[in-house]
């Protein structure tokens, strides 16, 4: 049976051991700029981990690509930062103290007292920000650059040409209509190429690395999406069995993935140098990836509510024309039945939009299951 559905039985750990010992190791984007996300000890880890993996680490042209497309964002995002929080805190100052402007005499609240602290909290945030700013490693960060760059150098991928690129994307219209892993997820992107078929590409280069130096890979990506990971009951199994067995058929090696916090901690049992600072630099990364799950969700919400509220004023109007309502919609007698069925068909997809925020809030109120990930 493992021999014949190799994908559906997750690897033991002398199985994941073995594979370490020759494996090409491939970080996707995202794992790259934590290298610009975060502290000092953080940094220094991540880069002293890249360069024990030595000639192991290699990465396609998409993920150096990707890189080089996200990091300014990544750098001028922590710089933006400082005055964004200020900007927040002083909204929320104004509201404060407008409240407590409006407070009636009160028994116990020391209006005037109360303000001077909202005051004095501001100021002393203000003066925190202004020493953070002037901290800034922005030269940190430039190194930083320049040694990943030295660190990838002539280890990266070829771009693919524009005739290859065509072709792959008939293909990838194919596989993202039959949900073929990897890359379906992305099938609703609005921009070019290599955003849509970016992770599809990203797979062929993995397959044919793989087969040209006749080794396995191993994946190391921040891509919690479904279309990458075997998911079951909310458990993260390993790579999608259909992955597993399509680079055995295509490369004739073996295939796995990691999260990267994942990762970190059995590179840590292989390479001492980095094992005294990895619960840092684990606990650093978690509070990123949560802080991204918080965005996600966030952005999530508001076109959820978006589409909620458009749905909820056509519902509306033909409410208001089905009853005749004066100054409504007007409604011919053969148009009733339709309206009728688009009736029931919004409040289907208004209760489905409902019930999708609130399984989103239980997920968000839940702590991940640590066991539940996969060695």
């Amino acid at each position: 049976m493992r021999e014949k559905f190799p994908g559906w039985y997750p690897k033991k750990p002398e199985q994941v051991a073995k594979l370490w010992e020759t494996a090409i190791f491939v970080p996707d984007a995202n794992v790259l700029l934590h290298c610009l996300r975060h502290t000092t000890v953080v940094r220094d880890e991540l880069l002293r981990l890249f360069e024990a993996l030595g000639d192991a680490l290699w990465i396609p042209y998409q993920v150096g690509l990707e890189f080089q497309r996200n990091r300014l964002d990544v750098e001028f995002g922590a710089l933006d930062a400082y005055d964004a929080l200020i900007r927040d805190q002083e909204a929320n100052i104004d509201k404060a103290r407008d409240r407590l402007r409006q407070l009636r005499a009160h028994p116990t609240i020391d209006v005037q007292k109360e303000l001077a602290a909202l005051d004095m909290f501001l100021s002393d945030f203000k003066g925190r920000m202004g020493a953070a700013r002037r901290a800034h490693p922005s030269a940190e960060i430039d190194g930083v650059l320049e040694k990943l760059a030295a660190l990838l150098e002539n280890r990266i991928g070829d771009k693919w040409p524009a005739d290859k690129l065509t072709t792959l994307k008939k293909e990838g219209e194919d596989r993202y209509s039959k949900k073929i892993p990897p890359g379906y997820k992305d099938q609703k992107k609005d921009a070019g190429e290599y955003d849509k078929f970016g992770d599809l590409i990203i797979w062929k280069d993995m397959i044919a690395k793989a087969k040209a130096g006749k080794r396995a890979v191993i994946f190391i990506s921040d891509d919690a999406k479904e279309d990458w990971w075997w998911i079951h009951r909310g458990r993260k199994m390993g790579p999608r069995p259909e992955l597993i067995e399509e680079f055995r058929a295509e490369a004739g090696q073996d295939f796995h993935i990691y999260e990267f916090s994942q990762f970190l901690r059995f590179a840590a049992d292989r390479f001492p140098d980095i094992r005294s600072n990895v619960a840092k630099v684990e606990e650093s990364l978690l509070a990123d990836e949560e802080a991204r799950r918080r965005q996600d969700d966030a952005a999530a919400a508001l076109e959820r509510g978006l589409k909620q509220r458009a749905l909820e004023d056509e519902r509306d109007q033909i409410v208001t024309a089905l009853a005749g309502t004066p100054g409504g919609l007007a409604a011919v007698p053969g148009d009733r039945a339709a309206l009728r069925a688009r009736l029931e068909e919004l409040n289907k997809q208004i209760k489905s939009i409902s019930e999708e925020a609130g399984q989103s809030s239980q997920h968000s109120d839940s702590a991940p299951d640590p066991d539940g990930r996969s060695s």
